[in-house]
């Protein structure tokens, strides 16, 4: 089975016209991520940025890590399984949509979401704080881009671990917690952890992005240097992705277990 353009571009212009008259997913994934991706850097930065170098930059990279999970893993689990359990989903497969391009457009709408936000929240920095733009952007979008898409494809698996749309949310949460202490968005929590708890929260896909980001920023060994930097961060995405995919095409329930 194929993906079409001309559906894959359909679904996607759905589900972006649904995610912006959704007023809880306009208050978790928006307001969230520009309140926090902004405002916990822009703190950081007027007052310890003096005498803490770097610090800027290591909040926003930790703080954009765990506010992509809630934007993209934890949305994702919450609008398939609700679209799920009101049989949407079925309906949707029923109009001679393929399963790809049905997926396929979510995690596009959500992608294309979160970097949008993501570009937000950068240029805002740049503007309200001492954060250098980076040396490399390419890099920098590239990794926001692969570290969303792989997002997405682990929460489309992980639906199928959730029985009703009310326990998405709980269900979801211990991801974005993980995330925010493996990629340092609630602080240095890993220098108060042993050091095998560090090791395995440094495979999450936030770890990755925070890895990748950086060298972006402060990388200063040219594309060639940069490239054998990201190689690590681009092997734990490419292994996330190979496992949501196949969790996803294994396990993905297109309708709730009531039906």
């Amino acid at each position: 089975m194929t993906v079409s353009t001309r559906d894959l571009a359909v679904v996607t212009r759905f589900n972006s016209g649904l995610f912006w008259r959704d007023r809880a997913a306009l208050t978790t994934s928006v307001a969230l991520f520009l309140g926090l991706g902004i405002g916990l850097p822009f703190m950081m930065d007027r007052l310890v940025a003096s005498v803490q170098p770097g610090v800027v930059l290591d909040t926003h990279l930790g703080v954009l890590a765990t506010v992509l999970t809630v934007a993209t893993f934890q949305q994702i689990v919450l609008t398939l399984t609700a679209r799920r359990d009101q049989l949407l989903l079925k309906r949707m497969r029923a109009t001679g949509l393929g399963d790809r391009d049905i997926l396929g457009g979510e995690i596009l709408n959500l992608v294309l979401q979160s970097t949008a936000l993501t570009a937000v929240v950068s240029v805002a920095l740049y503007t309200l704080t001492d954060l250098p733009v980076p040396g490399n952007p390419l890099l920098y979008a590239v990794s926001v881009v692969a570290c969303a898409a792989v997002m997405c494809l682990l929460g489309a698996a992980f639906t199928a671990a959730v029985p009703r749309s009310e326990l998405a949310a709980p269900m979801a949460m211990p991801f974005f917690l993980l995330t925010g202490i493996g990629a340092g968005g609630f602080g240095p929590l890993l220098q108060f952890l042993p050091g095998w708890v560090t090791a395995i929260l440094g495979l999450l896909p936030g770890s990755a992005l925070v890895e990748a980001a950086r060298v972006a920023y402060t990388g200063n060994g040219g594309l060639a240097g940069d490239l054998r930097a990201v190689a690590v961060p681009a092997l734990k995405l490419a292994v996330w992705a190979a496992v949501g995919l196949f969790a996803t095409v294994r396990w993905f329930r297109w309708e709730s277990r009531k039906s």
